[in-house]
């Protein structure tokens, strides 16, 4: 027969014990646009599993936890009775005890000492993780990005990039593809995958930083720039953006999350894998 305090007690101190080691682990693990630029791993395990195991053993310990205070009730009640059998809700060990979980809540939202020094020296070894990097992320989350907006996003040519890692064999390459899936696929972490792109040489442009394009309504930039503004429109309404012609490109690339130079880039790109 199965022993059901027993039982409970057991899932309190493993569930306890697996909290410890994930905690551990996270404690030290790199900030998520590291670890996921880098598929950070470590003993086997990268940072979304660890943090999955933490929550499911938390709610492990959670259950547990209120399984044993119900089971327990009598004992825990019988901690608030005084000498004369009385309940009082003042005795000195449940105020101290309510002082010190106190004491942890404050002393962490207000970065007291030794708080503060503890939180510091975690971010100091998930900073570490980000200096033994090979490549830092072009923009947050860059391996979410599809390769066509990445391309878009850091105002390199797709046609180019798709080319590089063509050449570097590389397999399902599809623009419409996350960065993180192509590189998965290919055994790379978005990190590697990001240096064999950076190896390609940029295309020359005649475009400088602070042209004034963000000025240019769409018709001007095409009429200046060469490429077809059909086509523009088009693109541009596949991305969710109503474009006009006489949208300004400050207005489109403020709502693509971009900028007016890189937009050009990318336009003037459609030109060229057109042709």
């Amino acid at each position: 027969m199965i022993r059901l305090r027993r039982l409970i007690s057991f899932c309190i101190a493993f569930s306890f014990l697996a909290m410890s080691y994930t905690g551990i682990l996270l404690f030290i693990a790199p900030k998520g646009r590291v670890a996921y630029w880098t598929d950070w791993h470590l003993l086997g395990l990268d940072k979304t599993q660890y943090t999955n195991l933490h929550v499911s053993f938390m709610i492990l310990f959670l259950i547990g936890s209120i399984v044993h205070i119900y089971l327990n009730v009598p004992a825990l009640l019988s901690y608030l009775k005084t000498k004369a059998s009385t309940f009082s809700f003042f005795n000195k060990e449940l105020l101290l005890a309510l002082a010190f979980n106190l004491f942890f809540w404050v002393g962490t939202l207000y970065f007291w000492q030794p708080f503060d020094a503890f939180l510091d020296f975690s971010d100091q070894l998930k900073n570490s993780w980000e200096q033994k990097a090979d490549s830092k992320a072009p923009y947050g989350h860059a391996e979410l990005s599809s390769l066509e907006e990445f391309a878009m996003r850091t105002g390199t040519p797709l046609s180019q990039l798709v080319q590089t890692l063509t050449d570097a064999q590389l397999i399902a390459v599809d623009p419409s593809k996350r960065i993180i899936d192509i590189a998965q696929s290919n055994g790379y972490s978005p990190a590697q995958m990001f240096g064999l792109m950076a190896k390609q040489k940029p295309a020359s442009s005649s475009l400088q930083e602070g042209g004034g394009y963000g000025r240019l309504s769409l018709e001007e930039a095409s009429k200046r720039q060469g490429f077809s503004l059909p086509r523009a429109l088009v693109f541009l309404r596949e991305k969710g953006f109503d474009a006009r012609e006489t949208s300004t490109l400050k207005e489109i690339s403020d709502a693509l999350n971009t900028k007016p130079m890189m937009l050009l880039e990318q336009l003037k790109t459609l030109e060229k894998d057109s042709q």
